[in-house]
C-alpha cells in the first residue's frame, strides 16, 4: 500500500475512500497519532489514478458525495455475495470431510487386509510353512526342526524379507491393536498428504525397524506392524507440534501412553515384544517428522 494524502476528518477521509472505490481504486483509512486520518491505496499501478482524483475531490460536492454512496452499497452487496459464498465453501467442506471421516484410506485398508490374510493364512502365527515364508531371516531345516538362516538372503534373492515381517502376527490382541492403530493413523496420512505418500512411508521405516530389530537382537522370529505404527504416531506427533499448517495433534494423554509401553517393552514385564522394532519405528517416523516440517530451514536459516 502506499499513502494517498491525510485529512482532517474521519467523514471526509471515508468520502474519498467510497468515492475512490466507486472508480475502482481500492483504500484504506487509518487514524494516525496526531488525530489525522491517512488514506491508503492498496494498489501502487492505481497512484496515478487516485492523486487525479484527488485533484478534483470536494468533500462537500454532491457528485463526490453520491459516488460515496453508491461504493457504501456496492461493498454490503458484495459483503453479502462473500458470506454466501462462505457458507457454501463451508457446507461443501464440512460435508467432504464427513465422507472422508466415514472413508478408509486405499493403502491403509490394503495393508490390514493383507495382514488380516496372512493371519489367517499362517494360523496365527502357527503354522511355520507359512510363517518362514515372510521372516527377517529363512528358516534353515535341520534335524528335529527349524534355524534362523542367514540374512544374506535378502540381498541374494528374497529382498521382499526386508519388508515382510509387518504383515506377521501372533495372536489376536496383537493384530486388533496394530490393525486398530493402523487405520487411524494411516488414514490421517493418506488424508494429508496421499496414498503413495503412505506407501513409501510404511516401505521406508518397516525396513529400517527391520534391520535395527536384526542388529540388535540378532537372527530370531519376529513380525507386526507396531514398528510402522509407531513411526506414524512419531510422525503425526512431531509434524504437528513443528508445522502449524499441520491439522492434526495427538492428545498429549495418547503421547504418554505410547511411551510408556515403548519403555515398559524393554522391562520383559509385558511379555516377548520386538522392542527395536517399536524403537525403530520411532526414531524413523521422528525424523521424518522433523525434516518434512520444515524446523530446520526455519531454526538456523538456509
Amino acid at each position: 500500500m502506499r499513502l494517498l494524502t491525510t485529512v482532517t476528518t474521519r467523514p471526509e477521509a471515508q468520502t474519498l475512500g467510497d468515492a475512490l472505490y466507486a472508480d475502482g481504486v481500492v483504500t484504506t483509512v487509518k487514524e494516525t497519532r496526531d488525530g489525522h486520518f491517512a488514506v491508503w491505496v492498496h494498489d501502487e499501478d492505481r497512484m496515478d489514478q487516485a492523486k487525479a482524483f484527488l485533484g478534483t475531490f470536494d468533500p462537500n460536492a454532491e457528485q463526490f458525495a453520491e459516488m460515496a454512496r453508491r461504493a457504501r452499497a456496492k461493498k454490503k452487496q458484495e459483503a453479502k455475495a462473500d458470506e454466501k459464498l462462505r457458507a457454501r465453501t463451508e457446507k461443501i467442506r464440512q460435508q467432504i470431510e464427513a465422507r472422508q471421516n466415514m472413508r478408509i484410506g486405499t493403502v491403509t485398508a490394503g495393508l490390514i487386509v493383507i495382514c488380516v490374510g496372512v493371519f489367517f493364512a499362517s494360523g496365527m502365527g502357527e503354522k511355520s510353512s507359512v510363517v518362514r515364508l515372510l521372516t527377517f531371516v529363512p528358516w534353515v531345516p535341520v534335524k528335529g526342526g527349524y534355524i534362523p538362516g542367514d540374512v544374506s538372503a535378502i540381498w541374494t534373492g528374497q529382498p521382499w524379507r526386508i519388508f515382510t515381517p509387518m504383515f506377521l502376527h501372533f495372536g489376536w490382541l496383537h493384530i486388533f491393536f496394530n490393525m486398530w492403530w493402523l487405520k487411524d493413523l494411516g488414514t490421517a496420512i493418506e488424508r494429508v498428504f496421499s496414498a503413495r505418500y503412505l506407501l513409501l512411508f510404511v516401505l521406508v521405516v518397516a525396513a529400517f525397524s527391520h534391520v535395527l530389530e536384526y542388529l540388535m537382537s540378532g537372527p530370531r522370529t519376529f513380525g507386526g506392524m507396531s514398528g510402522v505404527v509407531y513411526g506414524l504416531f512419531a510422525f503425526i506427533w512431531i509434524r504437528g507440534r513443528l508445522d502449524p499448517g499441520f491439522p492434526y495433534r495427538l492428545p498429549q494423554q495418547l503421547v504418554t501412553f505410547m511411551l510408556i509401553w515403548l519403555g515398559l517393552g524393554f522391562t520383559g514385564w509385558v511379555g516377548p515384544i520386538a522392542n527395536w522394532v517399536h524403537t525403530g519405528g520411532l526414531l524413523a517416523g521422528t525424523v521424518w517428522g522433523v525434516v518434512s516440517s520444515g524446523y530446520i530451514g526455519r531454526k538456523f536459516g538456509r
